[in-house]
């Protein structure tokens, strides 16, 4: 009777074209275990560091694992720790450790190339003939990955989908012309100065805190210089402040918490609080700026309102312009569009005609748009996490509670009440998403 090859692929999951005909492997010598853990380790830390969440990279790198030959795997993630362990073949065991570089970003671009050389590897598996054949692959997909970490969406990519964004969020403010120029050059300034100081490798908390320093002093120099009104001025600061949230992680945080891994739960909110924390030194020094060169209080009545039609249009376009931001490109954009007038049509119907509060008629958008997000998953190949982003950043940001409290901090008085509130709506948004997913889920599960 021939011995059974050590280098067949792991049965995989029910669903998956090889799962009728791929044999059970025997269980593998130490060092090839070692070189599969190095692969997926180093494919665990890119998903996590291209935006997809810790039960994710988990289900991916168990998914690939088993296709490997790898038995006994066990994976352990928590915060921006990944842990591998799996089973030799003397019954010892090999474990690897490694650490994302940070959880902040997402870039759709990367995380499909590796998925798709994480797929590619798993179906050559079941060829290598040899130990060698099997370790000079894998070390050479590991390359390759290492390869796609160090990679990103190119800067000025970003800086325009950014750009395009803040334009269209401050749109749906209502304000004046000018307001919209000011909030796309004051992102182009904050992006750009991110750029620049991304070579010294500051931590997050002095980062944001120069980004924000920047916006806030360059939209003093407009409303010095006469192109816009104090008003539009902390229109454009309000609409940089948001988008320097890393918002994927109160979702992320919410969905963890879900999950039982509260661990990552609280990393992801620590790094949305370092965030904020930036941002109110930021905006400190904004505020005092103003008060040093006299610069007058801003007043506003009333604030100017949108028709829902164009409320509609502008989310659309406002998704659109993050999934260009966001490292997703021409794919992403249909769908992105799609999320953004869905999620505003029903905000809108919840504000206008249900007459819901802002905090529930965003949040409860939101549980639309994870259940619609969801379901676009298989059909886009896009995480849901990517998918719900374009939504909240097409119409769900809380712009008008921070314009209003800078416009109360600008003026002397006290803006704690408003930004209360867009604390409260995002966390409302973070909440609903991973709602409408986890009934998406039991529903599937269910069916």
């Amino acid at each position: 009777m021939e011995a059974p090859s050590p280098f067949g692929s792991a049965t995989p999951g029910a669903g998956h074209p090889a799962a009728q005909t791929a044999p059970v492997p025997a269980v593998l010598p130490a060092a090839q275990v070692r070189i599969r853990l190095d692969f997926l380790s180093s494919l665990g830390r890119g998903l996590l560091e291209s935006g997809e969440t810790t039960g994710q990279t988990e289900e991916a790198l168990g998914r690939y694992g088993r296709r490997l030959g790898l038995d006994g795997l066990v994976l352990n993630s928590f915060g921006r720790m990944l842990l591998l362990e799996a089973v030799t073949h003397d019954g010892g065991t090999v474990s690897l450790s490694g650490a994302a570089r940070s959880l902040d970003a997402i870039d759709c671009t990367r995380a499909r190339e590796l998925h798709r050389l994480a797929e590619e590897t798993a179906e050559e598996a079941p060829g290598w003939q040899s130990a060698a054949a099997a370790r000079e692959r894998l070390a050479s997909a590991r390359q390759a990955v290492e390869q796609l970490r160090d990679t990103a969406t190119p800067w000025w990519v970003v800086t325009l989908g950014l750009t395009m964004l803040a334009f269209f969020i401050s749109m749906q403010l209502g304000v004046t012309w000018q307001a919209w120029v000011s909030a796309a050059l004051v992102q182009t300034v904050t992006s750009l100065a991110g750029v620049a100081i991304s070579g010294l490798k500051l931590p997050r908390l002095f980062a944001i805190t120069v980004q924000s320093c920047a916006a806030g002093a360059f939209a003093t120099l407009l409303v010095q210089l006469g192109f816009v009104d104090p008003v539009g001025a902390a229109a454009a600061i309000a609409v940089n402040w948001l988008l320097l949230l890393p918002l994927p992680q109160i979702i992320g945080a919410v969905t963890d918490a879900i999950e039982s891994d509260y661990l990552s739960s609280m990393t992801r909110v620590a790094s949305v609080a370092v965030a904020a924390g930036g941002i109110v030194i930021g905006g400190g020094f904004t505020f005092a700026l103003g008060e040093m060169l006299g610069m007058a209080h801003p007043r506003l009545d009333a604030l100017p309102s949108l028709p829902w039609y164009l409320v509609l249009v502008f989310s659309a376009l406002g998704a659109m312009a993050n999934a260009f931001a966001n490292g997703g490109r021409l794919p992403l954009v249909g769908p992105a569009a799609l999320l953004g007038v869905v999620t505003g049509a029903v905000n809108q119907v919840l504000l206008l005609v249900v007459g819901l509060p802002a905090v529930w008629a965003n949040s409860l958008s939101a549980v639309v748009l994870g259940l619609l997000s969801a379901a676009l998953v298989a059909r886009t190949g896009y995480p849901y996490q990517v998918l719900a982003l374009m939504g909240i950043t097409g119409a769900l940001l809380p712009g008008i509670p921070v314009f209003f409290g800078i416009l109360q901090a600008m003026g002397g008085g006290n803006g704690a009440v408003h930004f209360g509130t867009a604390a409260a709506i995002s966390l409302g948004i973070g909440t609903g998403v991973a709602l409408g997913v986890h009934v998406a889920r039991i529903t599937r599960a269910g069916g």
